[in-house]
C-alpha cells in the first residue's frame, strides 16, 4: 500500500506520543523503587495509599497522551475544534474520512491482567479484534472518567476482564495494569503508523519501564505487528 499523504505527520505524533509515556514510565520504575522505603511518618510506603496514588497518576497522564496522539492524526482541518474520545468506532468514522481503515478486527493491544495460575499474579494478556479492543478501551475510558471527575474508581466496569476483582465489590487496576495500559498505547500508535502506509521502521522507540522477576516476561505477538 502507498503511503498515505499525512504519513509524515503520524510519524510525528507517534514520536510526540513516544516522549509522552516516558514520564509515566518512570513512574513505574518509582512505584516499584518505594516498596522498602519508608515515609516521613516512619510508615511503609510500600502498600500505602500514598504508593497507590501512583498507578491512577500513571495511568491518567498516559491516557491522556494517547488521546491526544489520535487528536492530532484525525484532525481534519487546523480549525477544528471538537474533541475526539478514545472510541474505536469514532475513531474509525473519522478515520474513513481520511481514506484509512483504523480498528480493523485484526487490530489488537497487549496488557497486563490477573493470570489464571496461583498467587495472583500478573500475566500477559493480548485483546485482538474488534469486539475485544472495543471492549478493553471502554473499560479504560469509563475509568479515566470516573477518576477526572474525583470518583470512586473501584466503581469502574470490568467487561473487558482487564481489572482485578475486589474482595468487598468492585474492580481495581493494579500496577501491572497501568503499566500494560502503556503498552497498549504502543500498540494502538504503531498500528496506526500502519494504517497510514508506514512500516515498522517508522516507529519511534517506545519507552519501556523498568522490569525485572515476572514483569519482565516476553510479550506476546498481534497479528500486525510480529
Amino acid at each position: 500500500m502507498p503511503p498515505h499523504p499525512h504519513l509524515p505527520a503520524v510519524i510525528d505524533a507517534a514520536n510526540a506520543l513516544s516522549a509522552g509515556l516516558q514520564n509515566p514510565s518512570l513512574l513505574v520504575g518509582l512505584h516499584r523503587d518505594i516498596d522498602g522505603l519508608t515515609g516521613k511518618d516512619g510508615k511503609s510506603l510500600g502498600g500505602s495509599k500514598k504508593q497507590y496514588a501512583l498507578r491512577w497518576g500513571i495511568f491518567t497522564m498516559s491516557y491522556a497522551v494517547v488521546e491526544a496522539f489520535f487528536n492530532e492524526v484525525l484532525a481534519l482541518d487546523p480549525s477544528r475544534t471538537r474533541h475526539l474520545p478514545l472510541n474505536p468506532d469514532k475513531l474509525r468514522h473519522v478515520g474513513q474520512q481520511h481514506a484509512v481503515r483504523l480498528f480493523t478486527d485484526d487490530w489488537g493491544v497487549r496488557t497486563r491482567t490477573l493470570g489464571n495460575a496461583a498467587g495472583n499474579r500478573s500475566r500477559w494478556q493480548v485483546y485482538v479484534g474488534t469486539q475485544q479492543v472495543k471492549l478493553y478501551l471502554a473499560d479504560m475510558k469509563a475509568l479515566r472518567d470516573i477518576l477526572s471527575h474525583g470518583g470512586d474508581p473501584y466503581t469502574v466496569s470490568n467487561h473487558s476482564g482487564a481489572l482485578w476483582s475486589l474482595k468487598g465489590g468492585g474492580h481495581s487496576m493494579r500496577l501491572m495494569g497501568a503499566e500494560g495500559f502503556i503498552q497498549a498505547c504502543c500498540d494502538l500508535a504503531s498500528q496506526t503508523v500502519l494504517a497510514y502506509g508506514g512500516s515498522l521502521a517508522d516507529f519511534p522507540e517506545w519507552p519501556e519501564p523498568e522490569r525485572s522477576g515476572l514483569s519482565a516476561e516476553r510479550r506476546p505477538s498481534l497479528p500486525l505487528l510480529d
